[in-house]
């Protein structure tokens, strides 16, 4: 992706199914790209689904789900089960991964399959409860709010990567081989310059040949490139990267139970945890409970803030 990443201006309307601005896998891929990304959306989308409480018609694995797609994907679906008399039985989590909306307003496609309709249910109308976050450029589908970090997410991966090859590599980032032996021929010197290029390793790593001819009395070397600079600029890059991570998430690093070199622990956890309670948790559950006005019934409600010393006695 580029810096064009969201230089849309509308979504595309294709065989009747609005095709989401970014496409989808990519959030899916990225959460497993960064384990501190991939942490932060478990932990916000598991804290939120604690303090709710909910009728018997969602269950809290169905919740669970519709958190961590609204979270990942800026998009939740519940799909609305009713019985022959026309009540309300459930409502079940369906995957926003494969979720479409058609070009009615109010009707979604469940198409798992994107080259042909192996698998496809179109729901009707009414029957799909979504629950997207707001974008500025369209009012199909929503956008994760982490978008923001997603170059400093692709940045730690490659970090981490490049450091593991590196690793395997020997611990540098290719070898210079100088000889000064004026009768090698260019033939061998193209043998030469061939196997160690067939040992060089993946991506940057590279090898390379040099051949005095006899010019001045240096002797062979075989010197390997790069090993203390690669060192500092992965952890720099390890450590900035993370920071831009942590910032779109706003989750505390007490309440994440994550330690990080240089990080002091806050003295009043039950403060923090109320503050994140307030400022974060909040807001996400209602307009979770979008979901009741949908049902014409209370289906999720939010739980009074228990401290933390409450909740461990």
């Amino acid at each position: 992706m580029n810096s064009d990443l969201l230089s849309y201006m509308e979504v595309a309307l294709m065989d009747g199914l609005y095709e989401p601005p970014i496409p989808l896998d990519l959030f899916a891929k990225v959460a497993r790209a960064n384990s501190m990304h991939g942490s932060a959306l478990y932990a916000k989308s598991r804290m939120a689904s604690s303090i709710t409480k909910l009728s018997k018609t969602l269950s809290r694995r169905d919740l669970n789900r519709f958190l961590y797609d609204f979270l990942m994907f800026g998009n939740g679906y519940l799909l609305e089960v009713r019985n022959a008399f026309g009540h309300i039985v459930k409502y079940k989590h369906l995957p926003a991964l494969f979720m479409r909306r058609r070009e009615k307003i109010d009707t979604y496609t469940y198409k798992p399959n994107e080259f042909n309709n192996d698998g496809r249910i179109d729901y009707a109308q009414g029957q799909v409860f979504h629950l997207s976050e707001y974008d500025v450029c369209q009012e199909i589908y929503g956008l994760p709010q982490y978008i923001g970090a997603l170059s400093s997410i692709w940045l730690n991966e490659d970090a981490t990567l490049f450091r593991r090859r590196y690793y395997n590599n020997g611990s540098h980032a290719g070898y210079l081989l100088y000889m000064n032996d004026p009768n090698l021929t260019e033939t061998q010197e193209d043998d030469i310059k061939d196997k160690l290029k067939k040992q060089a390793g993946l991506g940057a790593f590279k090898n390379l040949f040099i051949n005095g001819k006899g010019k001045d009395g240096t002797p062979p070397a075989l010197t390997p490139i790069g090993q203390v600079e690669a060192k500092d600029a992965f952890k720099d890059i390890k450590n900035m990267t993370t920071n831009d991570v942590l910032s779109s998430h706003r989750i505390p690093l007490d309440l994440m139970s994550v330690v990080r070199e240089g990080f002091n622990s806050s003295s009043d956890l039950n403060k923090v945890d109320r503050i994140f309670y307030k400022n974060e948790l909040i807001p996400i559950l209602e307009a979770v409970c979008e979901l009741n006005d949908f049902a014409g019934m209370e289906v999720v409600s939010i739980k009074e803030y228990e401290s933390l010393d409450t909740v461990a006695a």
